[in-house]
C-alpha cells in the first residue's frame, strides 16, 4: 500500500509533498515560488504528476 500523505491536497488538489518528490524524480528544482522554471521543466513535471495520479487512479480501480 503506497504511502497515503500524497492524497492530503492542497488548495490546488495535489500534494506539495507529491510535487517535490517528482519533481526531484525528474531532476527539476522546485521552490514554494521558482520564476526561472523553464517550459520544458514545467512540462516534463505536469507530464510525470499525471502519469502518477493516471497510474493511482487505475490501480484504485482495479484496472
Amino acid at each position: 500500500m503506497p504511502n497515503k500523505d500524497w492524497l492530503i491536497s492542497d488548495h490546488k488538489g495535489v500534494s506539495k509533498k507529491f510535487v517535490q518528490e517528482t519533481a526531484s524524480e525528474v531532476g527539476v528544482y522546485l521552490a514554494d515560488y521558482n520564476p526561472d522554471i523553464t517550459a520544458r521543466d514545467a512540462g516534463r513535471l505536469g507530464g510525470r504528476i499525471t502519469q502518477k495520479l493516471v497510474s493511482a487512479g487505475k490501480q484504485n480501480l482495479g484496472e
